[in-house]
C-alpha cells in the first residue's frame, strides 16, 4: 500500500472514515515559515461536510490538531503532524455493505485485494473524508505560495449539463459566496434546482474543476517522469472521485491544427509573452511564465439510493443494493478546495525542486527569479 508522496516534500495520510479519526505527515518544509492556523481551520470549513443543504449533511467540525512540526506557530523544520478527529459516524448504515458492494465504489476493488480483512465502513481509506488531511496539508502550502505571490483559482466549471458562462481566474470571496462553488449567480441558482431533483430521485450528479494559476515563475518541472503534469496528475488523482484530467485545451487539441493549437510569442514590456495558451502555460513539461490551466474531471457520487444491482459476496449470488447514509449528490462541491490545496501541494515540491538547482534557499531564495526571466 501506498499512503505517502515523496520527493522534496513528503505527504503521508493515515485514518478512515469511520475510525477515531484522520491525519496527515508534511515533511520536507522549511524551518522558519509562519503558518497562520486561522487559515488551515478555513480552508477546513470551506471542505468540511454539512457546509449547504448541497451537500453531505453528516456533521464534522474538522478543526485540525498540530501534534509536531509547528513551534509557537512556525515551522521547526520537523515533520508536521496533523490530526483530525472524526465525531459524527453511524456505523449502521453500513451493515448490508459488507456482502453487497457499491456499484462504482472500491468496495468491490477492497474485497478483492484484501479480502474479509478490509474496512468497508464508509468506505474505510478509500472515502473522501480522507481528502480532510490533504486540505490540512494543503493549507500549508498554500500559505507558502503565497509568500511568492503564486496564487491558485479553483471552482466549479460545470455540474451535470450546467456550465460557467465566462472562465477566467476567480477570487475565493467569488467561489465561496455560492452554494454550488460556480461564482455565477444564474449557474449557481440552477445548480440548486439540479441538486434537489437529484435529491429527490435519490441520484447523483458529476462535474468538472477548474484550475487558474497565476505568477507562476519559468522553469517550474522536470523534464520527463516529473513534468507539471505529471506531478499534479499523481497527486489529483490520489482524490477520490477523480477520473480525468487536461490541461489547456486538453483533448480538443486532437481535432485542432498546429496553425491553431501552438501558442505564438511575442515581446511586451521587455519580456516574452504567449498571445494565447492552448497549452496550459506549460511546454516540455515545464512553466514558461503563462497562467497554468487545467480541468479536473469528478465522476458521479456512487452511493446513491436508488436500488441497484450487484452481487453478495458472501454467498455468491446476483441480489440488489439501496445505499443508507449521508452522501453528497455531487462530490465535485466540496472537491473544490481539494482540487486547490492539492494543486499547492504539487507546485509547492516543484518550486522546491527547482530551488535545489539555484543558489538559495525558499525563504531566502537569492538568486534565480521569476524577475529574471525575460
Amino acid at each position: 500500500m501506498s499512503f505517502t508522496f515523496k520527493d522534496r516534500i513528503s505527504i503521508s495520510i493515515f485514518g478512515s472514515s469511520h475510525g477515531s479519526s484522520v491525519g496527515c505527515i508534511l515533511d520536507g518544509i522549511p524551518a522558519g515559515f509562519k503558518v497562520d492556523e486561522n487559515v488551515v481551520n478555513l480552508w477546513m470549513t470551506r471542505r468540511a461536510p454539512g457546509q449547504s443543504s448541497l451537500t453531505t449533511q453528516r456533521k464534522e467540525t474538522d478543526n485540525v490538531e498540530f501534534i509536531s512540526g509547528i513551534n509557537n506557530s512556525y515551522t521547526d523544520g520537523g515533520p508536521i503532524t496533523m490530526l483530525i478527529r472524526n465525531k459524527d459516524v453511524i456505523e449502521r448504515h453500513y451493515d448490508e455493505l459488507r456482502e453487497r458492494p457499491r456499484p462504482g465504489h472500491g468496495d468491490l476493488s477492497l474485497f478483492l485485494k484484501y479480502g474479509p480483512f478490509r474496512n468497508y465502513s464508509g468506505g474505510g481509506f478509500l472515502s473522501g473524508r480522507m481528502t480532510a488531511p490533504l486540505v490540512a496539508a494543503g493549507s500549508i502550502a498554500i500559505q507558502l505560495l503565497a509568500e511568492k505571490d503564486i496564487q491558485i483559482s479553483s471552482y466549479l466549471q460545470s455540474m451535470g449539463d450546467i456550465r460557467i458562462k465566462e472562465d477566467r481566474f476567480y477570487d475565493d470571496l467569488e467561489v465561496y459566496g455560492t452554494k454550488s462553488r460556480i461564482p455565477d449567480s444564474v449557474s449557481d441558482d440552477k445548480a440548486d434546482e439540479l441538486i434537489r431533483h437529484l435529491q429527490s430521485q435519490g441520484d447523483s450528479t458529476g462535474g468538472i474543476v477548474k484550475t487558474v494559476v497565476k505568477n507562476v515563475p519559468a522553469g517550474i518541472g522536470e523534464p520527463f517522469f516529473d513534468s507539471v503534469e505529471s506531478v499534479i496528475s499523481h497527486l489529483m488523482f490520489s482524490v477520490p472521485g477523480v477520473k480525468g484530467i487536461e490541461f489547456g485545451d486538453g483533448f480538443q487539441l486532437g481535432r485542432m491544427n498546429g496553425s491553431t493549437s501552438n501558442d505564438l510569442f511575442r515581446m511586451k514590456d521587455e519580456k516574452v509573452k504567449a498571445l494565447s495558451n492552448h497549452n496550459g502555460g506549460i511546454l516540455g513539461g515545464i512553466t514558461y511564465g503563462n497562467d497554468i490551466e487545467f480541468r479536473t474531471v469528478f465522476k458521479p457520487t456512487s452511493s446513491i439510493r436508488k436500488e441497484q444491482e450487484t452481487v453478495d459476496i458472501k454467498n455468491w449470488n446476483n441480489t440488489t443494493v439501496r445505499v443508507q447514509g449521508r452522501h453528497d449528490p455531487c462530490i465535485a462541491i466540496r472537491a473544490v478546495p481539494v482540487v486547490k490545496c492539492v494543486t499547492a501541494l504539487s507546485l509547492l515540491d516543484l518550486y522546491l525542486r527547482r530551488q535545489s538547482s539555484y543558489k538559495g534557499n525558499f525563504v531566502n531564495e537569492s538568486s534565480y527569479g521569476k524577475d529574471e526571466w525575460n
